[in-house]
């Protein structure tokens, strides 16, 4: 696996608030990713600010022992800065707290990134029903869309830094 740089200091990472939505929505319409539905999984976004600036997001839907990562978005000028690689391992430890063991996610341009993360490409006919029934699957991403998973353990989910609301 490939060694990503250390988080930036001066970013500060946070549970998204309703307030946030507007921000949430623009950063993602700006970086061409599904925005409509991002207020009715808000509770479940991980930002990350600098100052009062939104300049990444992530968040997950939670479907039972599987989950649907999804809105992992970081400005243009934020990217190779390590931002992506800590709202993904918040949003992992967040979804293994909650049950989820099985990590779901729709990319048309990001495998490659995933693939570092241990993502791997599965069908979109193997997806559970529950991601099967997102907006996301059914009409939000271009069923061009790869799909991958990663299977989450207790060992593994055990190092990474716990996301603390």
């Amino acid at each position: 696996m490939i060694e990503a740089p250390a988080p930036s200091e001066s970013i500060i990472y946070s549970q998204a608030t309703p307030d946030d939505l507007p921000m949430v929505q623009a950063l993602l319409r700006e970086n061409g990713l599904p925005s409509e539905d991002a207020g009715e999984h808000l509770e479940h976004f991980i930002l990350a600010k600098e100052g009062d600036v939104l300049v990444a997001t992530a968040g997950v839907e939670l479907l039972g022992s599987a989950g649907l990562l999804r809105s992992v978005c970081v400005a243009r000028n934020c990217r190779n800065r390590g931002v992506a690689g800590e709202l993904c391992r918040r949003m992992e430890a967040s979804a293994f707290s909650a049950g989820v063991r099985h990590l779901y996610l729709l990319t048309t341009s990001a495998e490659e990134y995933f693939k570092r993360r241990g993502y791997r490409v599965c069908s979109r006919e193997s997806l559970p029903a529950g991601v099967k029934g997102t907006a996301e699957f059914r009409s939000l991403c271009p069923a061009s869309a790869l799909s991958m998973v990663r299977d989450l353990d207790g060992d593994e989910q055990s190092t990474i830094l716990t996301y603390q609301s």
